[in-house]
């Protein structure tokens, strides 16, 4: 599947003639019809950002259970450390008319959002939630994730312009509907299986499932246990790997916007294996979406698909498939 997953120079692009843009544009409208994900490289996200982001991680990851307790996860919205326990923690949703598995995923997370607000306190609740540093233990996670989200900020603007000069409309199309975007950085650390010791039948390091946003920029470490992605034709396979190149898989809403013309990436990451016992992995995993008040409208044809999805206000959509109900006294309508 390698030659089917295109990778796109974002510095090329930019450089490139009409028909070089035009063929560009055609392999990467292709692949986001039938899978949902391509390559990204020329985006000038320093390696020392990501190697930094990677040890402040699992440095936060090594430290002792009660010590990071403080800054667990207590609702699918919030910020801080998500814990791997059985019937702990709070987890992907799974695909509708799944069977949820009867282990949970073997893998721990910590999430950070922006420090954007508003005032308003449902909507900074839901939509801007405060970060739990653990700048007592750990003051180094804190300026880390600050300086790699600046990049995924810049290089989620960059896609934007992209995806809407791929689709022929105005390139501030999404960007100017992501003003005051909703996202999570999220740094996931998937141990090996001499740490975690058994793996239950079924169970993965993340299950199948689909990001909820609008797209999600991935620097991912290959692994025997790593990221598979899913498309009709090859069913489940290994995407390619570049250890300096994102890996840009596209959400839900985009899914929706574009009504059904491109698709969510189906993916998941596989459980340790018994051939590479001592193998543990660290992804960075940089979920953006839009505006939270955006009514996200499917695009009519021929720019949209015509599967006749209805309109969604974006972080509502979100707040609902993580579980959340809300009315409108409680959230914005």
């Amino acid at each position: 599947m390698d030659d089917a997953i295109p990778t796109i120079d974002l510095g090329a692009w930019r450089s490139a003639s009409p028909q070089e843009r035009r063929s560009t544009a055609t392999a990467l409208d292709r692949v986001l019809r039938e899978t949902g994900m391509f390559l990204l490289e020329g985006h000038g996200v320093p390696r020392a950002a990501m190697d930094d982001l990677r040890a402040r991680g699992k440095e936060f990851f090594a430290l002792p259970h009660d010590a990071k307790k403080p800054y667990a996860v207590g609702a699918s919205y919030e910020s801080g450390w998500l814990e791997r326990h059985p019937g702990g923690g709070v987890g992907v949703p799974r695909e509708e008319g799944v069977e949820p598995p009867a282990a949970p995923d073997l893998h721990e997370s910590f999430y950070a959002g922006p420090a954007h607000r508003t005032g308003d306190e449902a909507v900074d609740r839901y939509c801007y939630p405060s970060n739990r540093w653990p700048d007592p233990v750990l003051p180094g996670l804190r300026p880390a994730v600050d300086t790699y989200t600046d990049h995924m900020q810049r290089v989620a603007h960059s896609l934007n312009e992209l995806f809407a000069q791929v689709l022929g409309l105005p390139d501030d199309f999404f960007t100017r509907r992501a003003t005051r975007a909703t996202w999570t950085q999220n740094v996931s650390w998937y141990p090996s299986l001499n740490t975690v010791g058994t793996v239950a039948s079924g169970q993965m390091r993340n299950g199948p499932h689909t990001d909820l946003g609008t797209f999600t920029i991935l620097s991912r470490q290959q692994g025997v246990g790593g990221l598979q992605a899913w498309n009709e034709a090859e069913g489940w396979f290994a995407p390619p790997y570049g250890p300096d190149a994102l890996v840009v898989n596209l959400g839900d809403l985009m899914e929706r916007w574009t009504d059904g013309r491109w698709r969510a990436l189906r993916h998941r990451v596989l459980a340790p294996s018994p051939s590479a016992p001592d193998e543990e992995l660290l992804s960075l995993v940089y979920f953006f979406e839009s505006d939270p008040d955006t009514l996200v409208e499917p695009l009519a044809p021929p720019v949209g698909g015509g599967a006749g999805m209805k309109p969604v206000l974006a972080r509502r959509s979100v707040l609902e498939k993580l579980g959340v109900h809300l009315d409108a006294t409680q959230f914005p309508a």
